[in-house]
């Protein structure tokens, strides 16, 4: 199984979830939602980690953190096992409560760290029976959510001590006192009235990383440029890897090899297809620290996010019935170490 690309050091910013293992229920009932909060809270005190926000949902969670001693990994060891002990044990069965490895994805700090606790927030509303709802029926569900961070960010007395409630509210310019409070409420209520369209996690890189081209490249070059690993494991490092500049250099070489127009590679129905299949992959994992999926998917004629996920299925299943096509797939690849 891959193992997820893990990135930490002091100070970092991490958008931590787990789900369900097979999508069943991690929380069988409020006494779970207690005692998972409770173990939450020991943790995070003794790994002197700072919880800025987060949300149990039925079957999984998110959690919004800092990380000043570097310990992330340490952390979730702890906090996963014991809460899995636990919930085994009460309700007598054995076996995975989560659905493999936790996900953690480095954040900068700025523009996402907002967006994200908004994210965070809206998701008791963002179930498919609450999609009808007006936005003031939406607003009092939130409000009313007590599996949230979100009512200690508005209210004082639902305030929580594990939480860092400054950090995000100094975010939105009046920091933490009534003003503060009420224009964060109302920033989050604004995430309603744009109908919640969450794009930022396409801007994600190396499946580990949310923030700038200049803060993905300062992430690359500190930890992960000399990184000696085997990049079948970590398929996140070779998306950040080095490569190519520019997608018409990739059209340049996959053009030579397969004889084929260079500009025929962008357009959707072109009749070199095993030809553009390769360039579509190639523009994926060399250019992804440079543009997001959805900036890739236009500049290749529009495709989108799913298509280029699709891709990569039809592509790795020709590579391997195809020892030609692959030793082809190879040759480019090597072009750029």
């Amino acid at each position: 199984m891959a193992r997820p690309l893990r990135i930490d050091y002091p100070g970092a910013w991490h958008h931590v979830t787990c789900r369900g293992n097979e999508k069943k229920k991690i929380f069988s009932d409020d006494h779970d939602r207690i005692r998972f909060l409770e173990i939450l809270a020991k943790s995070v005190e003794l790994y002197e980690i700072e919880v800025h926000a987060y949300v149990l949902m039925n079957n999984h969670f998110h959690l919004l953190l800092t990380t000043p001693q570097a310990n992330l990994r340490s952390l979730m060891q702890r906090f996963n096992t014991a809460y899995t002990v636990y919930y085994n044990r009460r309700h007598r069965r054995v076996g995975h409560l989560y659905q493999g490895r936790y996900k953690a994805i480095l954040v900068d700090t700025d523009p996402y760290l907002l967006e994200l606790s908004r994210y965070l927030h809206l998701n008791p509303v963002r179930i498919p029976k609450y999609s009808q709802l007006d936005v003031e029926e939406k607003r009092e569900i939130i409000r009313r959510y007590c599996w949230s961070s979100y009512p200690g960010y508005v209210r004082m007395k639902h305030r929580q001590s594990f939480v860092n409630y400054e950090k995000i509210l100094e975010m939105v310019g009046k920091g933490d006192d009534r003003k503060g409070r009420k224009r964060y409420e109302q920033f989050v209520i604004g995430g309603i009235l744009k109908d919640m369209n969450i794009t930022f996690w396409q801007e994600v890189k190396g499946q580990a990383i949310l923030g700038s081209d200049e803060f993905v490249d300062r992430i690359y070059e500190r930890f992960l440029s000399k990184r000696k690993v085997d990049e079948r494991e970590l398929p996140g490092l070779k998306e950040l890897k080095t490569g190519p500049e520019t997608m018409e250099e990739i059209a340049q070489q996959v053009a030579l090899e397969f004889g084929v127009p260079a500009g025929d590679l962008y357009r959707k129905r072109a009749a070199c297809r095993v030809a553009r299949s390769i360039f579509m992959e190639l523009c994926r994992v060399y250019l992804i620290r440079k543009m997001s999926h959805v900036q890739i998917g236009l500049k290749l004629g529009g495709v989108s996010v799913a298509a280029l996920t699709q891709n990569i299925k039809r592509l790795s299943s020709r590579l391997e019935d195809d020892s030609d096509l692959r030793r082809r797939f190879h040759k480019l690849v090597a072009v750029w170490g």
